[in-house]
């Protein structure tokens, strides 16, 4: 049977979600920093698409390794490649051993999610998660963004994706609304003015904070 039988109206979805992450790299590459970013936003588009679209008609055997290798490269290869771009000039082996540090946490988390059961909510942070977080952060006004917030970041996320938090999976109408509302001005804005995307990159950079808060904030509520 060849392979192209095999593939399904998600895996569409799920190739996009990784030939968009291939292009981030190239557009940071050629210098074209916030394009790259807003690329790795559509693919994180992308990948909420093939899992919502999965949940409602038939998945193809190759679902699963399709989009964990997808997400290796749009959230976890592309951003460190562009984080490395930005700030290695002003430490290089300390920028690269963060980044390299991130994307293994993203691997195991993947690797993670394949192995085991599925529980109704993710075993640590979700690597989508991860990379959102830090496109929104890099996407802010220049004054708001600190080399040594980034590191932090870095670090919190890595951790957080290995760790055994449990996270809400977004198949809520109202987060799923809201998450469409965000990304749905968000990216378009690019196109129109940037300093509309800066303004809206705060907003989903706070939203992002709230969700990797939850475990915290649902413990702290019981």
């Amino acid at each position: 049977m060849s392979i192209f039988q095999i593939v399904k109206t998600p895996d569409a979805f799920t190739l996009s979600n990784a030939l968009f992450g291939v292009i981030s790299i190239f557009a940071v590459h050629e210098g074209f920093i916030d394009l790259a970013l807003i690329l790795l936003l559509l693919a994180a588009v992308a990948d909420g698409l093939d899992g919502y679209i999965a949940r409602r008609y038939t998945c193809s055997e190759l679902g699963e390794s399709l989009d964990s290798l997808a997400d290796v490269i749009s959230f976890g290869v592309a951003p460190a490649v562009i984080i490395y771009s930005i700030y290695s000039t002003l430490n290089q082996l300390l920028i690269g051993a963060l980044v390299c540090f991130y994307v293994v946490c993203g691997i195991l988390r993947l690797a993670r999610f394949n192995a085991l059961a599925k529980a109704a909510d993710f075993e640590g942070l979700p690597i989508t998660a991860g990379c959102v977080m830090l496109v929104s952060y890099l996407l802010m006004d220049e004054k708001y963004i600190h080399v040594y917030v980034l590191i932090m970041l870095l670090i919190i996320l890595s951790l957080l994706m290995v760790s055994n938090l449990p996270y809400f999976k977004l198949r809520k109408t109202k987060n799923i609304a809201l998450g469409s509302v965000i990304f749905g001005l968000l990216i378009p804005s690019f196109f129109v003015n940037i300093e509309y995307t800066r303004v809206f990159s705060l907003i989903l950079f706070m939203a992002m904070i709230l969700y990797v808060a939850s475990p915290l904030i649902k413990n702290s509520g019981k």
